[in-house]
């Protein structure tokens, strides 16, 4: 079948690689803001994320291809299909976990908790607000600006999608399905932040036993509490695991060394074949396991031959949360809004194919815009209130001591 060809992935990688590498070439912003930030610690890291955002966005762009010819939203026939999207979720969380626990092992108790809890919201919600915008403005516009609910039942629905829930919007059904459902990922994310002092309490700072109790009741009572609409899948939580083992892989110099090899570089990259083409789900022990493996050796350095090293590469990787964010709703525009009005029938591959390219391209220039716009100026903001806050309770400090002096 025409639409489970790897050759089509292949194709828009391909694509994707060039417009950023064009991109590079003609704005100087983009370059200057890579030279900025230089080879970070874990630049190989960087990297894979740009080959897993973009992953999902060939992912959703098959199912959006199945849809259209079945009006059922469902994986891919193909497992490495379905695979783009479910194992680079995966490693996506592995990310997630290896470098805040690498974090806490390297700095202990000196770590900032304050800093972490500022940079985290700064960097998910400057762009998720304005794509949330959009869904809204969206489904008014759809349904000619009328207002079919209560009040009150509007204002719990902008709450839930402001904890990064996505319940039917005004009446409009399958509202998630706008900018393909991403935002679940986010829930898995935000109760790893929260969760995360308290493990930290458990396995690294370590105090006594009732400590250690209270803590395990504080996660478990944040896993109901972020997963209270939709539960939380315990075998998606457990590709945290294959992060965190990394952050102590990394510690045993002969197996961070051995990770740098090209032996290890070839091994990866088998298990991460046999892992997106053997199974058609990521959120199992094998699949799980062979990811981990792949994931240890990336974590430990190793460029894979080098093509998690070209500044192309390391650009998409800049940009993946914006591409990962917006690339639902570009394909909701073009793929499915489009072609009707301009009376073509998406179904048909000589219509498709030259819409995911589009898509393809328009994607990268469009993240790179957001990224350089919502995103960094967010994270700056970011540290800017980070740097007021520790002022304010400076002060507090000093005020608070004059007083104790002046008694």
């Amino acid at each position: 079948m025409t639409e489970t060809n790897p050759l089509i992935a292949l194709a828009a990688y391909l694509l994707a690689i060039v417009t950023a590498a064009l991109l590079l070439r003609l704005i100087p912003k983009i370059a200057r803001h890579l030279e900025h930030s230089g080879e970070s610690r874990f630049a190989s890291i960087d990297g894979l994320r740009g080959y897993l955002a973009f992953g999902v966005f060939i992912h959703h762009s098959i199912i959006t291809w199945f849809f259209l010819s079945t009006g059922e939203f469902g994986f891919p026939p193909s497992n490495f299909y379905s695979q783009l999207g479910q194992g680079s979720v995966a490693l996506f969380f592995m990310i997630t976990g290896f470098l805040f626990w690498d974090r806490l092992l390297t700095l202990g108790r000196r770590h900032d908790w304050l800093a972490f809890a500022v940079s985290r919201i700064f960097r998910l919600y400057p762009l998720y607000l304005p794509l949330m915008a959009i869904v809204f403005v969206t489904v008014f516009y759809l349904q000619n600006w009328e207002l079919k609910e209560p009040g009150i039942e509007f204002i719990g629905q902008i709450l839930s999608w402001l904890t990064f829930d996505r319940p039917d919007v005004n009446q409009y059904p399958q509202t998630g399905m706008l900018i393909a459902n991403v935002t679940w990922t986010l829930g898995y994310e935000v109760f790893f932040y929260l969760a995360l002092p308290l493990t930290a309490m458990i396995f690294i700072y370590r105090g006594n036993w009732i400590q250690t109790v209270l803590c395990l009741i504080g996660i478990y009572v944040l896993y109901q509490v972020v997963g209270w609409e939709h539960s939380l899948k315990k075998h998606f939580l457990a590709s945290f695991l294959g992060g965190i083992a990394a952050a102590y892989w990394i510690r045993r110099p002969q197996l961070a060394a051995w990770g740098k090899t090209p032996l290890a570089g070839l091994i990866a990259l088998l298990a991460l074949a046999i892992a997106f083409t053997a199974f058609n789900r990521a959120f199992s022990l094998g699949p799980i396991l062979l990811m981990s493996g792949f994931f240890v050796v990336v974590a430990s350095g190793n460029p894979l031959f080098g093509a998690l090293k070209p500044r192309s590469i390391r650009w998409l990787g800049e940009i993946s949360y914006s591409t990962y964010l917006l690339h639902g709703f570009l394909i909701w525009v073009l793929v499915q809004r489009l072609p009707p009005l301009l009376q073509l029938d998406a179904r048909e591959s000589w219509i498709f194919l030259p819409l995911l390219a589009l898509c393809s391209c328009l994607l990268i220039i469009i993240s790179s815009v957001t990224f350089l716009y919502i995103e960094k100026p967010g994270i700056n903001a970011g540290k800017q209130t980070l740097q007021w806050l520790r002022q304010k309770r400076k002060g507090q400090k000093k005020h608070a001591e004059k007083a104790i002096q002046q008694r």
